[in-house]
């Protein structure tokens, strides 16, 4: 598990900003936070517990579950101690969406953009870049593409890219809200689609998609795609049939990693 206090030392997580959870990642939650510590901060604060009923109606038989199977409320300290651990564990989507600045900051971000650009040129292209976060790649790749559509599902990191952008002068650079495995585009959309730190929640749809919008001749590049070390199941995929991608190492801040790329 990352230790999320280590990468995150500046910030400071309070339970209130399980308010601040979106749809999509409210539903990443159970087999995720620890269901006591969970329970009790449910049990202690309804208020979160009705939003993320609310906010995410799939879940509320996972919070329904949890409350029934552990015991009731405990005092204030037991509460903030329960609040502590959960949102320590999803420390990463939390600090999304309240403080990006944090997360664009980390020096996984760091990379040599050379890593894309040595597979295809990006001049005159139009270009996806598919899980933007902060915006790395995207900004990168408007400096020299036709236009970039980054896509992102968190609306905080969408509106961080937008005042970057801004900031830097680019208006070819266009920020939408979607996921990697149902993009907002036609068939045959974009010269070239990338990944980075992004691939692998829904793997088989996301692929299929990528092959979906990118037109012939065009690339698809994942950099990095998946840690050397780990997400052994996800590089067995992405190099055999049907996907066939190619692949080379690299190193980056926190270790070597995989880039992937194929030609449609």
């Amino acid at each position: 598990m990352v230790n999320f206090k280590r990468v995150f030392q500046d910030v400071t997580l309070e339970i209130d900003d399980l308010l601040l959870l979106e749809s999509f990642q409210i539903a990443y939650l159970p087999g995720w936070v620890p269901e006591r510590e969970f329970a009790v901060v449910l049990a202690g604060r309804p208020e979160i517990a009705r939003f993320l009923r609310v906010r995410c109606p799939e879940v509320a038989g996972f919070i329904d579950s949890l409350l029934q199977k552990h015991a009731g409320p405990g005092n204030a300290e037991d509460v903030a101690a329960c609040g502590d651990a959960v949102v320590w564990t999803i420390a990463d989507l939390l600090v999304y969406n309240k403080c990006p600045e944090v997360y664009d900051r980390l020096p996984f971000h760091g990379w040599d953009f050379s890593e894309i650009t040595s597979i295809v040129p990006l001049a005159g292209k139009i270009v996806i870049d598919g899980g933007a976060g902060t915006g790395r790649v995207a900004l990168e790749a408007a400096e020299t593409a036709a236009s970039v559509f980054a896509v992102e599902p968190v609306s905080r990191l969408r509106q961080f890219m937008r005042d970057k952008a801004k900031q830097k002068g680019l208006s070819n650079l266009y920020v939408v809200d979607g996921y990697l495995h149902a993009l907002p585009f036609p068939d045959s959309f974009a010269d070239v689609l990338i990944t980075s730190h992004a691939l692998g929640w829904k793997l088989e749809q996301e692929l299929a998609e990528f092959e979906r919008v990118v037109r012939s001749p065009g690339f698809i590049i994942h950099c990095p795609g998946t840690a050397v070390r780990g997400e052994q199941d996800d590089h067995k995929a992405l190099i055999a049939a049907p996907w066939s991608y190619e692949f080379s190492e690299y190193e980056e801040a926190d270790g070597r990693k995989r880039k992937y790329w194929k030609r449609v």
